[in-house]
């Protein structure tokens, strides 16, 4: 006898928040104008922020990196990044190479 499949909760978990009526009318205002639901509006919202924090972070640890070799380098820069990767793949080669 077969068991039947348990229905999956398709349902996302909730998430109360309280915020003052003037941010609620912003929110309101923004996802109006956007076509969006509120709840949607602050989903699209927090994944932007989570982006941009960890392009921060990225940059940040870019830095940590071009400090460690020595190599005086612009990081806000994209070619200067290159550069950082280029010089970063060059020491894994040389130590993939053998001896």
């Amino acid at each position: 006898m077969r068991m039947p499949k348990a229905k999956k909760n398709k349902n996302k978990p909730k998430l109360n928040l309280t915020v003052r009526e003037e941010q609620r009318n912003k929110l309101e205002r923004m996802a109006s104008l956007e076509n969006r639901s509120v709840s949607n509006l602050v989903e699209v919202m927090a994944d932007e922020r989570w982006e941009r924090l960890a392009g921060q972070q990225g940059i940040a640890y870019a830095k940590t990196v071009a400090e460690a070799m020595n190599l005086k380098l612009d990081i806000d820069n994209p070619a200067d990044r290159e550069k950082l990767r280029r010089a970063i793949l060059g020491l894994v080669a040389e130590r993939k190479m053998p001896k």
